[in-house]
This record gives structure tokens, C-alpha cells and sequence, in this order.
């Protein structure tokens, strides 16, 4: 082979390699950024309740979107202190956003968000986890087209009270 051939071979091999191959820092930011994406839907010593593990748990239970992801079940520790459910910066705290002064919640009601009667279970089931308490709906703006869907609701009163429910994940086009 000719000394030009080599060089075109070595060129071809090298364009052909994987990008991330040797780089532990591409792999380390990819995880960061997906750490710094993802919310707290559970914490140690809080108890989900078992309507929310039974219809979350099945992985039958999913949001309807670009993404057609499950649901998940959320338990939380949050001092109503006779307040019921959090405004939208008391709510980005309890998820650990990481900048809850300027995270992007919209409170909606549970009708307004499932106009179409899909999600029915989840709300009754939420319901149910709440002993009959009020539901409401966060919408969480996420990066592009992504947002989350929380629908929860207060269990108990005071120091003692969980915030409970269910969220999932949409991609909006």
C-alpha cells in the first residue's frame, strides 16, 4: 500500500471511532446533567401509600405523550401546618428543584389537566391515598419539550403530613 493509502486508511479508522471512547468526563457530565434533571419523588422513612404502590407498581399506569411514560409514586415529607397543599416554590423545594425561586410550576386543577377523562384512575387513586383530601396538579417545565405532571394531594395534618401522589413524565411537541 502506497504511503498516501495508509494515510487515508488512518484518517478513515480515526473518523470512525467512537466519540466517547476513552473519555470518562463525556460519560460524567451526561450523568450530572440527568442527576441535575431528576426530581425527588420519595425520601428515606416516608411510606408510600398502597393505593398509589398498587396502581404505580403495576407499570400499567402511563401519561400519554410523545414519551408514554409510567407513572411513579410519590411520597413526601411536608409540614402543611394547616395549609394543605404547597404553593409553586414551596412545592420545587419538596422536589429538591435545584433552583426553586425560579422553577417553572404551574398549579393546575385536576379537571382542567385531564380534559379528556384519561386519567381518571390516578386522580381517584390519589384521592384515596389522601383520604378524600383535595388534588391538585404541578406541571414542572422541564428542558425543550420535556415537563412533569404531579398529581397529589396532603395525607395527615401538621409536622406529620406527607405530601402523596403520582408524576410522570411528557414530551410535548
Amino acid at each position: 500500500m502506497a504511503s498516501s493509502d495508509q494515510d487515508y486508511m488512518a484518517f478513515l479508522d480515526k473518523a470512525n471511532e467512537d466519540p466517547s471512547k476513552g473519555s470518562a468526563s463525556a460519560s460524567a457530565a451526561a450523568g450530572d446533567k440527568k442527576k441535575k434533571n431528576a426530581f425527588r419523588t420519595t425520601q428515606p422513612g416516608v411510606e408510600v401509600p398502597a393505593p398509589l404502590l398498587r396502581v404505580c407498581g403495576s407499570g400499567e399506569a402511563f401519561y400519554v405523550s410523545d414519551a408514554d411514560e409510567p407513572f411513579e409514586a410519590v411520597a413526601l415529607a411536608w409540614d402543611e401546618a394547616g395549609r394543605g397543599l404547597p404553593d409553586e416554590e414551596e412545592f420545587a423545594g419538596l422536589i429538591q428543584h435545584w433552583d426553586p425561586e425560579n422553577a417553572e410550576v404551574e398549579i393546575l386543577d385536576p379537571v382542567d389537566w385531564d380534559r379528556n377523562g384519561q386519567y381518571g384512575e390516578i386522580i381517584d387513586v390519589v384521592r384515596e391515598a389522601g383520604q378524600g383530601n383535595d388534588v391538585r396538579v404541578y406541571r414542572v417545565a422541564g428542558e425543550g419539550a420535556r415537563a412533569e405532571y404531579w398529581v397529589v394531594t396532603t395525607e395527615g395534618k401538621g409536622k406529620g403530613a406527607k405530601l402523596v401522589g403520582a408524576k410522570a413524565l411528557a414530551v410535548e411537541s
